[in-house]
C-alpha cells in the first residue's frame, strides 16, 4: 500500500502497523506525523489522535509513565477542541486508572471525576462510565473515605446491569462492597453484599456454560 508524505499518510502506516501488531513501527509512524502536524498549523483533532495513540501503545507495553504523560499530552489538545467530548472522556478515564496504578491518587480523582463530567454531555458505553466509577471507589478506599467509596461502587453496579454480560463484574463489586461493609462493622450488610456476589458469580459461570 502507498501512503502519502504528509501527516495523514504517517498516521495511516502507524494505524496499519498497529494492526500488524508492530508496535515499534507505529510509534516512530505516529511520531514522524505529530511532527508534520505541528509543522502544517493548528491540527489539534490529529494531534489529539496521535498522542492518544502512542498512550495506548505504551499501555500495552507497560510503560506506564510514558503513557500518562501521552494521555496528558492528548487531552491538552481534545481541550482546544469542539464536540470532542467522548474520546476526551474515555482519555480522562484511561489517565485516571494509570494513576491510581501508580499511586498519585489526588491526580487520578481529578481525572476521573472530569471524565465523568464529559460523559454528562456526551454518548458514552455503560462499562466506561462503571470503570471509572470502579476506580473512584479504589481512590476512595486508599484515602479512607468508605461511605463515598461504597457509594461508587453501587453506582459502577448501576452502569455494569445496561450490559447483560456483566455478571462477574457485578460479583467483584459486591465482593468489595462485603469487605468495605465488615471494615465499617456493618455486619449485616457485608453478609448481604457477599451473598449477592455469590449469586452473581453462580450466574456468570452459567452464562459461560451457555456460551
Amino acid at each position: 500500500m502507498s501512503y502519502s508524505d504528509d501527516g495523514n499518510g504517517f498516521f495511516t502506516r502507524a494505524l496499519d502497523a498497529e494492526d500488524r501488531g508492530d508496535h515499534a513501527q507505529a510509534e516512530t509512524a505516529y511520531r514522524q506525523a505529530i511532527e508534520l502536524f505541528q509543522e502544517s498549523g493548528p491540527a489539534d483533532k490529529e494531534l489529539a489522535a496521535c498522542h492518544y495513540n502512542l498512550g495506548h501503545i505504551h499501555v500495552l507495553q507497560e510503560r506506564t509513565s510514558r503513557a500518562v504523560e501521552e494521555y496528558r499530552t492528548a487531552l491538552e489538545h481534545f481541550s482546544r477542541l469542539g464536540g470532542s467530548g467522548r474520546h476526551r472522556a474515555r482519555a480522562h478515564l484511561i489517565l485516571g486508572s494509570l494513576l491510581v496504578e501508580t499511586g498519585d491518587l489526588q491526580a487520578a480523582e481529578t481525572q476521573l471525576l472530569d471524565a465523568l463530567g464529559q460523559y454528562l454531555d456526551a454518548p458514552h458505553d455503560p462499562r466506561d462510565q462503571a470503570d471509572c466509577y470502579i476506580n473512584l471507589a479504589r481512590v476512595y478506599r486508599e484515602t479512607r473515605r468508605h461511605a463515598q467509596a461504597v457509594t461508587a461502587y453501587n453506582r459502577a453496579v448501576d452502569f455494569y446491569e445496561e450490559d447483560p454480560d456483566s455478571f462477574r463484574d457485578r460479583s467483584d463489586c459486591f465482593t468489595e462492597l462485603g469487605a468495605l461493609y465488615e471494615g465499617m462493622g456493618k455486619l449485616d450488610e457485608s453478609a448481604a453484599a457477599f451473598a449477592e456476589a455469590a449469586r452473581l458469580r453462580r450466574a456468570a459461570e452459567q452464562q459461560d456454560g451457555h456460551s
